[in-house]
């Protein structure tokens, strides 16, 4: 097959090559580094201006070749007449829909529109789930709040304090804040505007109580597949108060009613969807026998939610979602296929730790610090010791970077994620913000520390 593959994630590319697909990429300006690898394995490769922007993706591939000389005679004109593409998939949280319509306009395969609309906006999912008797929070869409009180809008829709404001369609928590009362709400409502007028449609939850959980996962001809149970520390969105993004998984060995609850919900909550095909990240609130539908994606999760599938059940996510749309296996990366199983954990519990951040100061933290702490067995750095870190509080992808642990309970587990984020704090409060880093590894260089970023590192979180 021909595949236009949106966003330039390697195992999502390796799969792709693997299978003998002929692959063009499409992706962002500011992945291009990830690209350079595979530039010789590639067919076509392009950057474009968005994810977002149909017009962007179907131009790139006309621009590279990838569809043959564009005329009115149907040969090569990008309505999929001479079978120049065979499928179209996204990999990026703000590709999905744009993914969705580009293979329709090819005539390729791809995620039906219908469906992906739905697993991008949280409104349309909310009100599928509702119709399907599924619990989710109370909600409001405000179609212009710079007109008016939000408050009263909410109010009227009947929904009550406290309050969640986020886009009907984002990501990574970025726009997302909270409001205990409707003066907050209506205060919030205009600051978000004065921010930026492309926040003034806004959407108003009830902010749930509770735990957060996140249910990842691969769905195949209606049939789950794949379920990784795995619960917060906090709930994401007290990434804005500094609170780093933390998760521990359940293993399906020790937790078999909650695994045959988490399916049952995951499956209705799939189906009123539409989702028949892919993978899912499906983040719901509460407990056990109280479960609340939150948000679902049609995509992988993000930060190290992949390698926490990869060794409790053995299944590559990223592999497996572009395979969904491609009709190839899923296959599995070493586990056991089994899901009661445990997988290339060994039985141990396994979990991830965003490291924090501290705003303004100079970073002191390198990989070999957080590898001294017991069960860490793997680490990401992005903001390296001697960088300007930014501030959490713009979005759950801002992190000095982020470890795997490896424990033989859940406490354990727990324990040695919240040692990593105070070990961070411990380092990088222990001197003001303009102070240089004592370093174990080399210094970081003679070029002055870089902006502090704002926006992550992958749109999928």
């Amino acid at each position: 097959m021909h595949v236009v593959l949106i966003g330039a994630r390697s195992e999502a590319i390796e799969a792709l090559l693997a299978d003998g697909h002929t692959v063009s990429l499409l992706y962002e300006g500011g992945e291009h580094r990830r690209v350079d690898p595979y530039r010789d394995r590639l067919a076509h490769a392009c950057a474009v201006d968005s994810y977002l922007v149909v017009e962007s993706l179907w131009s790139a591939l006309h621009h590279v070749g990838a569809l043959g000389p564009a005329g009115p005679d149907g040969d090569g004109d990008g309505d999929g007449a001479d079978g120049a593409v065979d499928a179209v998939v996204s990999v990026q949280e703000h590709g999905m829909v744009p993914a969705a319509l580009l293979g329709r306009l090819l005539g390729a395969r791809a995620i039906d529109p219908q469906v992906a609309l739905r697993c991008r906006d949280k409104a349309l999912q909310k009100a599928a789930w509702r119709a399907a008797g599924i619990p989710t929070a109370d909600w409001a869409v405000v179609p212009d709040a710079g007109r008016g009180s939000v408050a009263r809008a909410a109010a009227a829709a009947g929904v009550a304090a406290p309050y969640v404001v986020k886009p009907t369609a984002g990501a990574a928590t970025i726009g997302v804040a909270a409001a205990d009362g409707p003066a907050e709400l209506d205060a919030l409502a205009a600051e978000l505007v004065a921010q930026s007028e492309t926040r003034r449609r806004l959407l108003v939850e009830h902010r749930v109580p509770g735990e957060e959980w996140h249910l990842d996962g691969l769905v195949r001809d209606g049939a789950l597949a794949a379920l990784l149970v795995s619960r917060y520390l906090v709930p994401l969105i007290e990434t804005k108060r500094g609170h780093p993004a933390a998760t521990v998984s359940l293993l399906p060995a020790d937790h078999p009613a909650l695994y045959r609850e988490a399916a049952e919900l995951t499956g209705r909550a799939l189906a009123a969807l539409g989702h028949r095909d892919g993978v899912f990240h499906f983040e719901v609130f509460g407990g056990p026998g109280e479960f609340t539908a939150g948000e679902l994606a049609a995509r992988p999760g993000g930060h190290m939610i992949g390698a926490l599938a990869e060794r409790v059940l053995g299944i590559d996510l990223w592999a497996a979602a572009v395979r969904a749309v491609t009709g190839d296996r899923p296959g599995r990366s070493g586990g056991p296929a089994g899901q009661g199983d445990p997988g290339g954990s060994g039985g141990r519990v396994v979990g991830f730790t965003d490291i924090p951040t501290l705003a303004g100061a100079v970073n002191r933290l390198g990989r070999e610090h957080v590898e001294r702490i017991p069960g860490v067995v793997d680490v990401e750095i992005k903001i390296k010791p001697g960088e300007v870190m930014p501030a959490m509080d713009a979005n759950s992808g801002i992190r000095i970077g982020t470890a795997l642990v490896e424990a033989a309970t859940e406490q354990d587990c727990r324990d040695a994620l919240l040692r990593i984020a105070d070990l961070a704090a411990e380092l990088n409060s222990a001197a003001g913000p303009d102070s240089a880093p004592e370093l174990d590894s080399e210094p970081a260089g003679e070029q002055p520390p870089p902006q502090p970023r704002t926006s992550p590192d992958d749109k999928e979180e």
